[in-house]
């Protein structure tokens, strides 16, 4: 049997990492199979360079995990500056402030930068300040309104 290769590398790549950093489920998984490989005798430092981590992330998983079990693996504190939106986030947070947040079930029926920074917490499990919130409901709003004249003018 020949050796199996893996085409386009660089995709696989990317789109695995895009995966563990925008989705939660996936970086609880991720961090899982990493402290599996360390439990089953790989070093820190080869299973951070197999998934282009850094060893000191995989000490810190290992430490979190031995002082409190799979919990520790789960939604790890943040430290430093605060995790953004991507661009798959963004353009899903345009579609929805174009709905009312009562069709999204919230009991209000305006959105402000208060209930946005709440949606954005709860759906995307990002943690922005009331001012960043107050902002891009701005630009979001505005760019609304830019394609639906854009869109009349056709």
């Amino acid at each position: 049997m020949h050796k199996l290769e893996v085409l386009n590398k660089p995709v696989l790549i990317s789109a695995c990492r895009n995966e563990i950093n925008t989705n939660s489920e996936s970086r609880y998984l991720h961090r899982l199979h990493c402290v599996t490989l360390v439990a089953q005798g790989c070093s820190c430092y080869k299973v951070a360079e197999w998934f282009g981590e850094h060893p000191s992330s995989l000490e810190r998983w290992v430490h979190n995990f031995n002082q409190f079990g799979i919990e520790g693996l789960k939604n790890e504190q943040k430290t430093g500056r605060p995790r953004k939106l991507y661009d798959k986030q963004l353009k899903q947070l345009q579609n929805d402030i174009l709905k009312t947040p009562f069709e999204l079930g919230y009991e209000q029926s305006k959105w402000n930068g208060r209930l946005l920074q709440t949606h954005i917490q709860f759906q995307y499990d990002v943690e922005l300040s009331l001012r960043q919130c107050q902002r891009l409901l701005s630009e979001l709003q505005h760019s609304e309104a830019s394609i639906s004249q854009s869109t009349l003018a056709h």
